[in-house]
């Protein structure tokens, strides 16, 4: 199965997704240390997806083998998905409606690693003031403790970072001793509206398993 979607994450981003500008993906040598995307499928594919998200933690530059990706949320998960030979590309929006079109979008509050994870109105995109931005952030997921907080892996205002989010209680950003369970995602501005909501379980909405498709997909670029 070919994806393939072009456009970028969305613009910009406040909190801890903030300052991020949409860049064409460019070529250049791969790193000594980063290994290039698999030729065949990988024994646990959702496991490969999240260890190589890891591995871009911290780094400066989005890059698999000799392709180089946006450095914003999307192009994260584009070059996770690579490392499993999936060639996704897209915003957040394509991603999820490719996701929901290829029958592997779920929204069970205990995904799987590798799974990508939506989330909506994590800033004002449209710059109107309104809660009208769905589908405006994407992340990779990491690990899923047993008391349901999720560890996630996105690119923020600080790079390539992690984020923790807990659907078992969405609303909550700390579990009674004080363990995090929501991190927010969207920063907290004067004359916002009751409505607006800013931690990561309130944002999110829903779940895309692209690791369970069939790798390795041919590039059509």
């Amino acid at each position: 199965m070919v994806l393939s979607w072009l456009l970028a994450c969305a613009h910009t981003f406040p909190g801890p997704v903030s300052s991020l500008v949409d860049r064409a993906p460019t070529s250049a040598p791969p790193p000594a240390s980063r290994p290039a995307a698999p030729s065949s499928r990988p024994a646990d594919p959702g496991a490969a997806v999240a260890a190589a998200a890891a591995d871009l933690v911290g780094d400066k530059r989005l890059q698999v083998g000799a392709e180089t990706y946006r450095y914003d949320c999307s192009g994260l998960v584009e070059a996770s998905l690579a490392s499993v030979g999936l060639e996704a590309r897209g915003s957040s929006a394509m991603l999820f409606e490719a996701a929901r079109d290829a029958g592997v979008l779920h929204r069970r509050r205990l995904p799987s690693p590798g799974d990508i994870a939506f989330f909506d109105d994590t800033y004002d995109r449209d710059g109107n003031g309104r809660l009208d931005d769905p589908l405006s952030h994407s992340a990779v997921v990491e690990s899923v403790d047993r008391d349901g907080t999720v560890t996630l892996i996105h690119v923020g205002s600080r790079g390539v970072v992690r984020f923790r989010m807990n659907l078992r209680h969405p609303e909550e950003p700390a579990g009674p001793d004080g363990e995090p369970w929501n991190d927010p995602l969207r920063a907290w501005k004067s004359g916002d509206s009751r409505r607006t909501r800013y931690l990561a379980g309130e944002l999110w909405v829903g779940f895309g398993s692209f690791w369970r498709l069939d790798p390795p997909v041919a590039s059509t670029r």
